[in-house]
Protein backbone atom coordinates (compact mmCIF):
# COMPACT_ATOMS: atom_id res chain seq x y z
CA UNK A 1 0.00 0.00 0.00
CA UNK A 2 3.07 2.29 1.06
CA UNK A 3 4.31 1.27 -2.42
CA UNK A 4 1.75 2.30 -4.62
CA UNK A 5 1.20 5.53 -2.87
CA UNK A 6 5.00 6.57 -3.32
CA UNK A 7 4.91 5.61 -7.22
CA UNK A 8 1.56 8.02 -7.56
CA UNK A 9 3.63 10.81 -5.98
CA UNK A 10 6.39 10.12 -8.06
CA UNK A 11 4.15 9.97 -11.37
CA UNK A 12 2.35 13.80 -10.18
CA UNK A 13 5.43 15.15 -9.92
CA UNK A 14 7.29 13.85 -13.38
CA UNK A 15 6.75 16.98 -16.10
CA UNK A 16 4.43 16.48 -19.15
CA UNK A 17 6.27 14.53 -21.72
CA UNK A 18 7.35 16.91 -24.21
CA UNK A 19 7.46 20.18 -22.26
CA UNK A 20 10.75 19.90 -20.93
CA UNK A 21 12.64 21.18 -23.98
CA UNK A 22 9.91 23.96 -25.07
CA UNK A 23 10.73 25.47 -21.32
CA UNK A 24 14.49 25.62 -22.20
CA UNK A 25 13.34 28.30 -25.01
CA UNK A 26 11.47 30.32 -22.91
CA UNK A 27 13.17 33.59 -22.08
CA UNK A 28 12.99 35.31 -18.93
CA UNK A 29 10.64 38.15 -18.54
CA UNK A 30 13.10 41.08 -17.26
CA UNK A 31 15.20 40.19 -20.70
CA UNK A 32 11.80 40.79 -23.05
CA UNK A 33 11.00 43.55 -20.90
CA UNK A 34 14.35 45.15 -21.51
CA UNK A 35 14.42 44.46 -25.15
CA UNK A 36 11.16 46.41 -25.38
CA UNK A 37 11.83 49.40 -23.81
CA UNK A 38 15.12 49.96 -26.15
CA UNK A 39 12.96 50.96 -29.39
CA UNK A 40 10.88 52.91 -27.24
CA UNK A 41 13.35 54.94 -25.47
CA UNK A 42 14.60 55.67 -29.53
CA UNK A 43 11.51 56.23 -30.45
CA UNK A 44 10.88 59.44 -27.54
CA UNK A 45 14.52 60.38 -28.10
CA UNK A 46 13.59 61.29 -31.86
CA UNK A 47 10.36 62.34 -30.88
CA UNK A 48 12.66 64.97 -28.74
CA UNK A 49 14.98 65.65 -31.15
CA UNK A 50 12.41 66.78 -33.86
CA UNK A 51 10.08 68.51 -31.44
CA UNK A 52 13.69 70.84 -30.93
CA UNK A 53 14.31 71.54 -34.43
CA UNK A 54 10.41 72.31 -35.34
CA UNK A 55 10.33 74.70 -32.28
CA UNK A 56 13.80 76.25 -33.30
CA UNK A 57 12.19 76.54 -37.11
CA UNK A 58 9.17 78.18 -35.78
CA UNK A 59 10.94 80.56 -33.75
CA UNK A 60 13.16 81.48 -36.67
CA UNK A 61 10.39 81.99 -38.60
CA UNK A 62 8.65 84.09 -36.36
CA UNK A 63 12.09 86.32 -35.86
CA UNK A 64 12.36 86.81 -39.69
CA UNK A 65 8.07 88.01 -39.75
CA UNK A 66 8.98 90.44 -37.14
CA UNK A 67 11.93 91.92 -38.46
CA UNK A 68 10.29 92.31 -41.15
CA UNK A 69 6.68 92.99 -40.34
CA UNK A 70 5.61 96.69 -41.89
CA UNK A 71 7.33 99.34 -39.81
CA UNK A 72 3.99 101.31 -39.09
CA UNK A 73 2.56 104.90 -39.93
CA UNK A 74 4.92 106.97 -38.05
CA UNK A 75 8.40 104.97 -40.47
CA UNK A 76 6.57 105.38 -42.85
CA UNK A 77 5.41 109.61 -42.64
CA UNK A 78 9.39 109.84 -42.05
CA UNK A 79 10.42 107.84 -45.01
CA UNK A 80 8.14 109.91 -47.13
CA UNK A 81 9.85 113.22 -45.51
CA UNK A 82 12.93 112.04 -46.51
CA UNK A 83 12.15 111.20 -50.34
CA UNK A 84 9.95 114.29 -50.77
CA UNK A 85 13.61 116.13 -50.33
CA UNK A 86 15.33 113.99 -53.43
CA UNK A 87 15.73 115.41 -56.67
CA UNK A 88 13.72 112.70 -58.26
CA UNK A 89 10.65 113.18 -56.16
CA UNK A 90 10.75 116.55 -56.53
CA UNK A 91 11.10 116.50 -60.18
CA UNK A 92 7.95 114.00 -60.58
CA UNK A 93 9.86 111.24 -61.37
CA UNK A 94 8.65 109.33 -58.25
CA UNK A 95 4.82 109.72 -57.08
CA UNK A 96 4.20 107.57 -54.14
CA UNK A 97 6.65 105.25 -51.90
CA UNK A 98 5.42 102.49 -48.74
CA UNK A 99 6.61 99.75 -46.91
CA UNK A 100 5.26 96.49 -47.60
CA UNK A 101 7.53 94.90 -45.44
CA UNK A 102 10.16 96.06 -43.25
CA UNK A 103 12.81 95.85 -45.66
CA UNK A 104 11.02 96.48 -48.63
CA UNK A 105 9.40 99.42 -50.61
CA UNK A 106 7.26 99.77 -53.27
CA UNK A 107 7.69 103.04 -55.26
CA UNK A 108 5.33 104.51 -58.11
CA UNK A 109 7.23 105.57 -61.22
CA UNK A 110 6.15 108.66 -63.44
CA UNK A 111 4.20 107.13 -66.30
CA UNK A 112 5.94 109.64 -68.60
CA UNK A 113 9.02 107.42 -68.12
CA UNK A 114 9.60 105.11 -70.75
CA UNK A 115 12.10 102.03 -69.80
CA UNK A 116 12.11 102.03 -73.57
CA UNK A 117 14.18 105.56 -73.62
CA UNK A 118 17.59 105.06 -72.63
CA UNK A 119 17.68 108.69 -70.65
CA UNK A 120 14.33 107.61 -68.82
CA UNK A 121 15.74 104.51 -67.88
CA UNK A 122 18.84 106.69 -66.41
CA UNK A 123 16.42 108.99 -64.69
CA UNK A 124 14.41 105.77 -63.08
CA UNK A 125 17.83 103.97 -61.95
CA UNK A 126 19.13 106.87 -60.40
CA UNK A 127 15.38 107.33 -58.86
CA UNK A 128 15.50 104.17 -57.46
CA UNK A 129 19.16 104.32 -56.35
CA UNK A 130 18.24 107.56 -54.25
CA UNK A 131 14.97 105.65 -52.43
CA UNK A 132 17.52 102.61 -51.59
CA UNK A 133 19.96 105.19 -50.23
CA UNK A 134 17.61 107.13 -48.04
CA UNK A 135 16.62 103.34 -46.85
CA UNK A 136 20.05 102.28 -45.96
CA UNK A 137 19.86 104.63 -43.41
CA UNK A 138 15.74 103.98 -42.06
CA UNK A 139 16.40 100.13 -41.87
CA UNK A 140 20.33 99.49 -41.36
CA UNK A 141 21.99 96.63 -41.03
CA UNK A 142 18.60 94.42 -43.29
CA UNK A 143 19.12 93.21 -46.68
CA UNK A 144 17.02 95.81 -48.00
CA UNK A 145 14.56 95.94 -51.46
CA UNK A 146 12.81 98.51 -53.35
CA UNK A 147 10.25 97.66 -56.36
CA UNK A 148 9.19 100.20 -59.10
CA UNK A 149 6.04 100.04 -60.68
CA UNK A 150 4.03 101.62 -63.30
CA UNK A 151 0.53 101.18 -62.75
CA UNK A 152 0.65 97.47 -62.34
CA UNK A 153 3.49 96.84 -64.32
CA UNK A 154 6.49 96.37 -62.28
CA UNK A 155 9.47 98.21 -64.08
CA UNK A 156 12.52 98.88 -62.06
CA UNK A 157 13.86 95.99 -58.86
CA UNK A 158 17.12 96.73 -56.62
CA UNK A 159 18.37 95.14 -53.46
CA UNK A 160 20.96 96.12 -51.29
CA UNK A 161 23.08 93.06 -49.25
CA UNK A 162 24.32 94.41 -45.61
CA UNK A 163 26.37 91.88 -45.10
CA UNK A 164 28.52 92.09 -48.55
CA UNK A 165 30.56 95.07 -50.10
CA UNK A 166 31.93 94.98 -53.50
CA UNK A 167 35.27 96.36 -54.57
CA UNK A 168 35.34 99.45 -57.13
CA UNK A 169 37.16 100.56 -59.97
CA UNK A 170 39.84 102.65 -57.72
CA UNK A 171 40.37 99.31 -55.17
CA UNK A 172 37.46 100.53 -52.96
CA UNK A 173 34.58 99.00 -51.25
CA UNK A 174 31.42 100.21 -52.28
CA UNK A 175 27.78 98.33 -50.97
CA UNK A 176 26.47 95.65 -52.41
CA UNK A 177 23.63 97.01 -54.61
CA UNK A 178 22.26 95.61 -57.58
CA UNK A 179 19.24 97.66 -59.59
CA UNK A 180 17.68 96.30 -62.61
CA UNK A 181 14.96 98.27 -64.85
CA UNK A 182 12.95 96.99 -67.84
CA UNK A 183 14.27 97.63 -71.12
CA UNK A 184 18.11 97.51 -70.19
CA UNK A 185 19.76 96.61 -72.96
CA UNK A 186 22.00 93.43 -71.18
CA UNK A 187 20.09 91.01 -69.53
CA UNK A 188 16.86 92.54 -69.33
CA UNK A 189 16.56 94.04 -66.49
CA UNK A 190 19.83 92.95 -65.71
CA UNK A 191 22.08 96.18 -64.60
CA UNK A 192 24.36 96.83 -61.54
CA UNK A 193 23.85 100.31 -60.05
CA UNK A 194 27.42 101.18 -59.81
CA UNK A 195 28.06 100.85 -63.53
CA UNK A 196 25.75 103.88 -64.23
CA UNK A 197 26.28 105.61 -61.09
CA UNK A 198 29.99 104.88 -59.59
CA UNK A 199 29.58 108.04 -57.15
CA UNK A 200 26.53 106.22 -55.36
CA UNK A 201 29.13 104.41 -52.61
CA UNK A 202 31.54 107.16 -52.42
Amino acid sequence: MVDHDARDTNDTQKPAAGFQDLSMNELPSSVGAEAMEVPERTSRLWLFVLLVLVAAGLIVFGARLLRNATPGQEAETRLRNKLSAIESWEQGALLQAKYVAGNKVRLEIASRLSTNNTEDRDIIRNAVGDVLKVLMTERPGRDLYVEGYQGDEQIARARYQAKTTLVGPGGEQVPDIVIRIEGDPEGGMGQAYGETRSGFGR
